[in-house]
């Protein structure tokens, strides 16, 4: 019983001193209580007053004058015993459990299980990649100036710390702080005050399985947890994949979630957009333009874009450029983007793009080439189905001015070094070629890169090469003229792009005027925030998507984005023209997020009882395509420029008339 007894006591105090400093502390005063009152009743068979039983406890250099005063040599022992007992319990002791309490602190701090009291902070759960090019974009900003800054990561949390202060210089790092925990736990989110952020960045972690899911999963813990938040809070959700991305699009309500205001970030998309349409490169250099200098009505040339590998990152890039390559010469000359995949053995990745993107390839030209052994090459072409068409259509390319190709063919073949060739040759003359290397070996890609036809570096073609973790190879091969007009992109310190606040801000600013057709002026930013984060979410990337056009429209045009401060108002002259443009640019950015086209025969009767004499007409067919919007993700007014309604004409025209102020 007695053992029983001991080994329960002895368990106590081992658990209950190890849980904190609060506990060793609280031992330490028992301790004390508990020997100062055995002396205490010792002490008072001699005459010993308590008050010197206190003083020798906590002063062992007061015994010096025990024999002032005394009646038996028994009090100078026993004060001399009280003396040891304050060395050992009160001095040794105390300063042991100090020591400790400092050392176990600093070890906490170190493995970053240290958290303060944050508020009005930036927290960013996860530190991937990006990390280190959103910290940079963050404390450049000048509304950031000394707000705290929280990592939350399951890393190592000192090798996180190292590797931000190997970027972030130490006068902009004071307010960094990198703490250990799981961004999917409800406690761990409330011990870095989730709900009193301002804004939250979900990046997740490097190399980590079921990344999407496991952000997914943080979405819906801070949905949890800031429920109750007092103020609105932008959260950006990263995700890596596409098809995760498209979850969001089906939703028929806003993304967001009471103040929790989201917006969906796809990594690679987002890399893609750095590329193509920022064209962040480094310091004074930009990523050459897919059009180059602008194509007009007047020009001969299309964009054609050359993409090898059907990987994720290939999927981005060309998604992007999709989005933005739509010019008047389309109109004038019946010039289409090309977007060419090239990939041995492509039929399989052909067949599944071609399945994601059913809708878009139904109103799609395309063609299949491959080659045999001997060098022959055969072809297969896919038209547009002929349903969605009007009688006056092209009936071979239909009315989208984007078309596509997939080469079935390693890029090291001679049949395919051959294309590139003839390709890079008609560059300038009828087309404007870029090349993009986006398979899934870095190192392959650099030679792909470098054992290009010469042509293609005499003609200077730009050649974007992916590489996941560093582009220092192909920055270096970039000092010489051969490879000059090569650049590495995708790079994981470098893929964030820090032009995304500014394209968001515009889309905000499209999205009101699509809402304001009688648009005098445009509100400022905050008030833009409420009917943005209540809209749909394919709505949100409809504007943004538009948003991303913006400097390829102007330079279609001949306004440089710089001189924008010059004009008033767009010239009169271009709205009809840049109109068109973004119609077509509609067309084809509502096919790529899933919605449908009525055949050509609906769309017809739609239009006849839109225009309807009869009010009660007009009304229900209004009501019907609205059902069809949102449940079927069908939309009347995927179709020709020339077909729309004078309503619908209106929205692009408000659009172009007033994109100035959209910049501005």
């Amino acid at each position: 019983m007695k053992r029983k007894l001991t080994r329960k006591f002895l368990q106590a105090f081992d658990i209950s001193f190890y849980k904190g400093n609060g506990y060793q502390y609280l031992w330490i005063v028992a301790m004390m209580l508990i020997v100062f009152l055995v002396w205490w009743v010792i002490g008072s068979f001699y005459d010993i007053e308590p008050w010197r039983l206190v003083e020798l406890m906590l002063d062992p250099g007061s015994f010096a004058d025990s024999s002032d005063d005394y009646h038996c040599v028994w009090q100078i022992w026993i004060q001399l015993l009280v003396t040891l007992t304050g060395v050992v319990v009160f001095t040794s002791f105390i300063i042991n459990v100090i020591g400790n309490s400092l050392g176990r602190r600093l070890e906490a701090f170190a493995h970053g299980q240290v958290t303060y009291r944050f508020k009005d902070h930036i927290l960013i759960l996860g530190s991937n990649g990006m990390l280190v090019n959103i910290l940079k974009s963050l404390v450049a900003d000048p509304e950031n100036k000394g707000r705290d800054i929280v990592v939350l990561t399951s890393k190592d949390v000192e090798k996180v710390r190292e590797y931000v202060n190997s970027y972030i210089k130490a006068e902009e790092s004071k307010n960094i702080y990198v703490i250990y925990g799981d961004r999917t736990i409800n406690a761990t989110l409330e011990s870095v005050e989730a709900q009193d952020a301002k804004m939250i960045y979900i990046l997740g972690e490097d190399e980590e399985q079921m990344h999407d899911a496991r952000n997914l999963a943080c979405w819906a813990s801070l949905k949890e947890v800031c429920a109750v938040a007092p103020n609105p809070i932008n959260c950006f959700l990263v995700l890596e994949r596409i098809s995760t991305e498209h979850v969001f699009y089906y939703k028929s309500d806003s993304a967001s979630f009471g103040n929790l205001h989201l917006t969906v970030i796809n990594e690679l998309e987002n890399a893609a957009q750095r590329v193509l349409v920022s064209r962040e490169y480094e310091k004074d250099v930009k990523y050459p333009a897919l059009d180059r200098g602008g194509i007009s009505k007047e020009s001969n040339v299309n964009v054609h874009f050359v993409i090898v590998g059907m990987t994720q990152t290939a999927y981005a890039m060309a998604m992007t450029a999709a989005h933005v390559c739509h010019f008047p010469n389309f109109a004038t000359k019946g010039k289409r983007t090309k977007i060419t995949f090239i990939q041995k053995d492509i039929l399989q990745e052909m067949d599944y793009f071609r399945g994601h993107f059913s809708n878009l390839m139904d109103l799609s030209y395309a063609k299949y080439i491959c080659w045999d052994k001997a060098g022959k090459s055969s072809m297969k072409e896919f038209k547009p189905n002929a349903a969605y068409l009007a009688p006056d259509d092209d009936r071979k390319y239909g009315f989208l001015d984007v078309e596509w190709e997939f080469l079935d063919g390693g890029i090291e073949s001679e049949p395919v070094r051959k294309y590139l060739a003839q390709c890079a040759s008609q560059d300038g003359e009828s087309e404007y070629l870029t090349i993009a290397i986006c398979d899934h070996e870095p190192e392959a890609n650099v030679a792909a890169s470098l054992y290009m036809p010469q042509i293609v570096y005499k003609k200077n073609i730009p050649i974007l090469v992916y590489q996941k973790s560093s582009g220092e190879v192909l920055k270096t091969a970039k000092i010489s003229d051969r490879y000059a007009h090569i650049y590495p992109f995708g790079m994981k310190s470098e893929c964030y792009d820090a032009q995304y606040k500014k394209r968001l801000t515009r889309a905000k600013r499209i999205s009101y005027l699509y809402d304001n057709p009688s648009y005098v002026s445009m509100p400022d930013d905050a008030a833009l925030d409420v009917p943005w984060f209540n809209m749909q979410y394919a709505f949100q990337q409809s504007n943004f998507y538009a948003a991303n056009t913006i400097p390829f429209k102007l330079r279609s045009v001949g306004i440089d984005e710089d001189s924008i401060m010059h004009y008033q108002s767009m010239p009169e002259r271009y709205v009809e023209e840049m109109s068109v443009i973004e119609h077509n640019r509609w067309n084809l950015e509502r096919l790529l997020v899933g919605f449908k086209a009525f055949t050509y025969k609906d769309r017809m009767e739609f239009k006849a009882r839109f225009e309807s004499n009869d009010e009660s007409v007009r009304n229900a067919a209004k009501e019907d395509h609205k059902k069809k919007k949102t449940n079927e993700f069908m939309n009347k007014d995927i179709a020709p420029y020339s077909e729309l309604l004078e309503g619908s004409k209106n929205y692009d025209r408000n659009i172009v008339r007033n994109l100035l102020d959209v910049m501005r």
